[in-house]
Formats: structure tokens, sequence, C-alpha cells
């Protein structure tokens, strides 16, 4: 989820998309956890970046004012361990892609050995300031174990932090470093197996104003090491913090141009649209950010908005999509049908084909496929490569990039033979002629999104652009739309066609019980207007890098950051969460029904970390008896919040037994992916779950199914009254060694059903059982 965050305004770096706010409104923003003390900024990490040119220009060690020899001294005197490390390589430079427009940093390789294994990793430090810009110090370097619980406090942590710091970056005064408290998700650990860490992020102020992506972050593990460290490598140039245009003047405007529009509209959990809903949301251009000097809204490549969008019906046209007639096509159908309307450089031969899932649609089956140049030195690691994704059944085109890795100058293709130059008008008709040979039924599902001005022309003057938005119903769909890019010939350059699929269910066209205008009252008054700072570019959009210019805004920001994920049910009138993931599912204080229970501290340590979550009534039901499906979403959950709604590409198939259409097969997937469990085994997730069975999984989640067979008789399963009863002696006895489940009454009772306080407790004790046993836990 890290790179996602920071874009609820910005929106995605990779297309200046109208509807893709929608999308952004879904995610985690930086942007909405500033406090309300003092405004945020929003500016990337390579806030100085001169661009691509400047990048390609060699730094010059000479000009240095640290030494590589002082930049590996301060390393050694910031981390300890590092004094047995070896340096392996020292250079000026970064390896980052774009290239950071400040390349005056040391760049120094380390090589640890340990035993028979080597560790080898980079810190980078400022060639002119001194500072430490990144490094990441590895667990087995340490030699030690930090796992739940810590022996620090969070306060504790926080004060090693800040003394870190100081000595770290010392060109970066205290005052000017901000706690964003407000990002819960960074503020601890994420999982309860693994290494315990505290992760900090300050926003860094500057001329007075905090950032919101100019971010220092750090981390603590639980014994008090500093494990991370990360800072922006320059300061970048920041104008003036004084507003041409006043507060007030942005508000009024603010508020006369805010729009609200009727969406179908995903929610989202676990990183997959679980649902949909007709809902009101923010119009795209009514968020975008005001600049503080001109008074105009700008876009995310720093362009003035000069007209709102309108939306014009698709033609349609003879040459539409036909579907494959084959029951299913080969990687080289595939290709052919992709070189038929695309231009690709003769020199590029189809090097890569595999088929897998589409990540947005799990029912879609995929050929992906790559042209590729012969690789020399010079390309070896961004290799002259043309990318696509087709469908293997009806061979529709889903995503084409004639140059997989924006950003690289491309060669100008020779024209085509007869071909002319189009005007605006005629790439206009030939990306209508496109959209209706590309993606089926598209005057009847698609409406074309006209900017207006220039805003269909590359900035180059090299092609064109056009965006397509998905409609059903006659309504159209959040998070839902394709972008086209042709070269001046009409040849296509890029083609995206995104956004979830699940829409199609509903069938009845919903009736809207909430009024636009009272959903633009209702809208208002949730945003405010914070002057801040924000960096306009350092991305690629429409394969064309945007050069960074750091900007003086006004930016839409929700007055609560728990409404950032939330919009307007149409129907319901209540405000809903458009993403939901398990880090804000944390909810132990909200629980009505564990005070006093025998598990209150397991199961609020659950809810804390999103493993448990409360009902609509806010209780947990402790005393629920549980199936084998839930125990395995407990214990992936822990392991990993993030478990589900992620994907290999590969096409799901039975695990263990269980169907993709089970809903425990993404935490059967996970637990057979971790060995927690065969592959083949038969598993029934829907029963209950008894004492007995979890002791045999306890044995085979610690990878001591092996050694529990030879404790079928050991005294701890003779001692019990019912031991005739229990099938799995061994695996009873090592659950009952390890002090994950006892006796009661001198019985065990192996098939009394486990509760979820009874799992709350083993899970905890799992937790607190960490760096005690041969095998790693939960991992």
């Amino acid at each position: 989820m890290n790179s996602k965050r920071n874009q609820f305004i910005q929106q995605t770096a990779r297309t200046a998309l109208i509807t893709s706010v929608a999308l952004a409104l879904l995610l985690p923003g930086g942007l909405a956890a500033a406090d309300s003390s003092y405004t945020s900024v929003m500016v990337p990490l390579s806030t100085a970046a001169a661009g691509q040119a400047a990048n390609s220009a060699a730094p010059d060690p000479a000009k240095a004012k640290i030494t590589q020899e002082q930049a590996i001294a301060k390393l050694r005197e910031l981390f300890p361990v590092l004094k047995e490390a070896t340096v392996s390589n020292v250079r000026l430079g970064t390896d980052s892609y774009p290239p950071s427009g400040n390349q005056m940093v040391w760049n120094v390789q380390w090589q640890y050995q340990l035993g028979s294994s080597g560790y080898g990793f980079s810190s980078l430090v400022d060639a002119m300031t001194g500072d430490l810009v990144n490094t990441y110090i590895s667990y087995p370097m340490l030699r030690e174990n930090a796992f739940y619980p810590p022996e620090f406090s969070r306060e504790e942590a926080l004060e090693k932090a800040r003394s870190f710091i100081a000595a770290a970056a010392p060109s970066l005064a205290a005052k000017d470093l901000v706690l964003d408290d407000n990002d819960q998700t960074y503020m601890g650990r994420d999982a309860l197996f693994g290494m315990f860490e505290y992760r900090f992020p300050f926003r860094i102020l500057r001329n007075g104003l905090a950032s919101a992506a100019d971010m220092l972050n750090i981390s603590v593990d639980g014994n008090g090491n500093i494990v991370q460290f990360s800072k922006p490598a320059t300061d970048g140039v920041y104008p003036s913090a004084k507003p041409a245009v006043s507060p007030e003047s942005a508000s009024k405007q603010f508020a006369g141009n805010f729009k609200v529009g009727l969406y179908y509209i995903p929610l989202y959990k676990d990183g997959a649209a679980v649902r949909w809903i007709l809902g009101w949301r923010p119009e795209s251009e009514s968020l975008s950010l005001l600049d503080a000097q001109t008074g105009k809204s700008i876009d995310n490549e720093g362009k003035a908005i000069t007209a709102a969008v309108t939306y014009e019906a698709v033609p349609e046209r003879k040459n539409a999509f036909q579907p494959a007639s084959a029951a299913g096509l080969t990687a080289a159908a595939a290709a052919k049908l992709v070189q038929q309307v695309a231009a690709i450089p003769a020199e590029r031969k189809l090097s890569g084909q595999n088929s897998g899932m589409n990540s947005q649609n799990d029912k879609q089956k995929l050929w992906r496929l790559s042209w590729e140049a012969s690789r020399t030195a010079a390309n070896m690691a961004m290799p002259e490569r043309t990318y696509a994704e087709v469908d293997s059944s009806t061979g529709e085109i889903i995503q084409f990039q004639l140059d997989q890795y924006g950003g690289q100058e491309l060669k100008e293709q020779p024209a085509p033979a007869g071909g002319t130059k189009l005007t605006q008008a005629q790439s206009k008709e030939r990306a209508i002629e496109l959209i209706n040979r590309l993606y089926p039924k598209a005057s009847g599902s698609l409406k074309l999104a006209e900017h207006g001005g220039k805003w269909s022309i590359l900035e180059d003057g090299k092609g064109y652009r056009y965006q397509f938005v998905r409609y059903y119903q006659g309504i159209p769909v959040s998070d839902s739309n394709i972008v086209m890019t042709m070269d001046v010939y009409g040849r296509l350059l890029s083609y995206m066609n995104t956004g979830s699929t699940g829409y199609e269910a509903l069938k009845d066209k919903p009736v809207p019980a909430v009024s636009g205008a009272e959903a633009l009252q209702s809208y208002l008054g949730r945003y405010d207007l914070k002057l801040q700072y924000s960096s306009i570019g350092g991305y690629n959009i429409d394969n064309k890098y945007v050069e960074p210019a750091v900007k003086l805004v006004y930016a839409p920001t929700p007055a609560d950051s728990q409404d950032t994920y939330k919009v307007l049910d149409a129907q319901t009138k209540e405000w809903v969460t458009t993403y939901e993931s398990p880090l804000q599912s944390r909810s132990g204080a909200e629980a009505v029904d564990l005070k006093g229970h025998a598990a209150e501290q397991a199961l609020t340590e659950l809810l804390n970390y999103g493993v448990l979550s409360v009902d609509a009534d806010k209780k947990v039901n402790p005393d629920q008896e549980i199936t084998a499906g839930d125990w395995f979403t407990l214990i992936a959950r822990s392991s990993t919040p993030y478990y589900a709604g992620y994907s290999n590409g590969s096409e799901p198939k039975a695990v263990a037994g269980v169907s993709p259409d089970s809903p425990y097969y993404e935490a059967v997937s996970y637990a057979a992916e971790r060995e927690w469990i065969s592959r083949e085994a038969a598993l029934q997730p829907e029963s209950k779950l008894s004492r007995e069975q979890l002791a045999v999984l306890l044995a085979s989640f610690l990878k001591y199914d092996k050694i529990s067979a030879f404790l079928g008789n050991d005294s701890v399963i003779t001692g019990f009254s019912d031991n005739a009863a229990i099938q799995d002696k061994g695996a009873v006895a090592l659950a009952v060694k390890l002090g994950l489940l006892q006796g009661e009454n001198g019985k065990f009772n192996p098939q009394q059903i486990v509760t979820k306080a009874q799992a709350a407790n083993v899970i905890m004790k799992l937790v607190e059982l960490q760096g005690r046993t041969d095998q790693v836990i939960g991992q």
C-alpha cells in the first residue's frame, strides 16, 4: 500500500485523468493526515529533480563537500553494526528511475558476512550536507530478535528516533520536524508475527509549511535499534510561502466551482472490490489544486485547467470489435492482433509470453506479451520493450505500451507508406475508429471525455491522447476509463483499460434518494482549503517526463481525516467507506462485549491489529464457535494484514480441496504458500474446528508435525483421562508442551469446538513464542 499514499489530490502519476480522483478517494492519502495545527505540503522525495537532461550529466566528486571517507565514517558511527561490514563499492550518484535531480549523493555498497550467509545493501549520504539520506539494516545483522512484546515503549522508541535524526541529519532543525500522529498505519507494527517495529513519519517544515509527501521516515525496532531511515536527498526549491490569492478568495472560488456527480462506486476491502453502490462523489476538477499565486486550478501536469470536462457519445463505426472465434487464442494469435493495430519497431521481437489472470478481474485470463530489442550494455537495466495484455478468450486488448518503461526517449519511427500527419480533428476521428475496433460495443458503453483546448495534443507535439469513460445504465462508473495515445500518423502508442468489474450485477437501475443539491451541501461542509506546497512532476505521463516544479497551492482537504475514504450513498443517505484495509479496522476500544472476559487482553490485541473486527453492534462475540476457515483467516491476518486481494497473476485453482469460490480460499492459499498446510490436503473450511484439529494445524503451522509423531506416548497425553478419544496424540502433546493448549479437570476434550476467544489466546501465545523456537513462526 505505501506506493499509493499521498495521491489523494495529485492522483495517479501515470495519467492525468479526470476520473482518476475517484480512485484516489479510495486510497490512503497523506494529504488527509495533516494536523489542524499546521498546513501540509505535498512534495515527492526527488523535489530538486532538474529533468532527465540534467540527470544524464555525471556528478563531479571534486564539488563534494563531504568526502567518501567521511561518509563511510559517519555511517559506521551511526550504525555500530557496520563496523563489522566491508565496503564493496562507493560512487557518487543514485540508482533511482527516473534519476533524481540531485546526484551529489555518496552511494555506499556494503557487504556483511554472517557465518555462511552474506548480505548486501546500500546507504546514501548527501555529499554536500553530510546528511544520511537512506539506509536499511537487516535483522540478521543485528543478531537480535525484536518480537512482540517490545522491550521499548512507543515513547521510548520515539525519543531514540529524535536523537538519531539529530545526529544523522544535522541540517534539519528539530523545530522543522512535525510527527504525523494522524498516520496510524505507520505508527507501529502492521502484523503480530515478525519483527516488531515502530515507524515514525515526520513532515518537514518548509518556510513554516509542513509537507505531506516531503517526509522523513524512521523505524525503531522493539529493542530500540534504528533499522530504517529515509529523507529527501535535497531541500528542493520552494517559492515564497506568501500567497497572492487570499484564503477568503480561494475558499469562495472553491465553493463556487465545487460540483458532485452521481456514479456507480466500488467499495474495496483488502484491495478487492466487494460491492458497488450508487453514490455521490466530488467531480475531480472540484478537487484540483488551486495555484496560490495565479488563482487557477491546475492538473497533475501543473497546467491550468481552462475548461470543464464534457462527455460526448461515441459514434458507432463499421469496423467494430469482433471477439475471437476460436475457443482460445494462442500467444502467437494474440500477438498478431496487437500488431494489427500498433506499429511495433521492427527491431523488437516477440520475446515473452505468459498467461495469467487480470489483477482487476479475476475471471479474465490474459496473455502477457513483450517485444524486446537486442540488449546492449546501455539498455541492460531498462531495455527497449513493448508490452501488451490480451484477453485469451476474446482477443480484446486490455493494455498496450509501445514503450514499457515510460520516459525513455523513443526513436522516431519512419512514416507509414502513404501516411500523412493528422490534424487534431482527424486524430479525434481516428481515436473513435480505434476505440470501436478495440472495445466491445464501445458506442453503447463509453463516452469521450472532452477536456477542451489542446489537452489532447501531447506536449512534445508528436501525437495525441484521448480518454473514454465507461458508463452503465446511463451513469458513469467510477475509476473505470480508457486512455489511448497515438502518434501523429494515428498509430497506437499506448492503450490503458482500467477499472474494477462487478457493477454489472446491479441489474435494476437504482433510484437516488438524495438529490444533487443535497449532496453538494453535504460535501461542502466536509472540506477545508489548506495552504501548502505541492510538487508537480517527477514522473512520466503518456511516455513523457514531467519536469518537477514546486508550487504554493490551496488544496481541498477533508476536515476530518476519517472522511478521506467516504462517499455519500445516494440510496441509503449514509456515508460509506470506499476503501477498507485491515489496518483501518483496528477497533479494540469500540468493542462492547469484551470487558471482563477471560480473553479480553488477547481479543483486544487482535482487534488492535485488525485481525478481528467488530460487527454492526460493535460486538466481537468472543464465545462464538469458529470454523477451520476462520482459523486460517485469523492466522493469515496475524502474519500479513494484506494477505487478501493480492495475486501473482496465475489462474486460481483449488488448493487443499478449497475452490476459488470459497470465502476462505485466499486464506487457505496463503497458508499453503507458507507451507503451513499441504496443497494436497483435503480441508473442509466450513466445518467447525475442534481442539484436536487445532492441535494438528498448530503442529503443521510450526513445522513440527514430524517431531510430533514421536510424542504419541508422552506422559502429557497419558495423563489425560480422555486420551483414548484423541486420534493424533503427538500433535496434542506438542501443543500442550508448548503451552498453546491445555487440559481442564484432567481432560483434553479433543472434540470440543474452538471459540474466537480461545483462538485469540492461542494466537497471542504463538506471538509470544517467537524467537524461542528453532523455526521462524508465522512467516
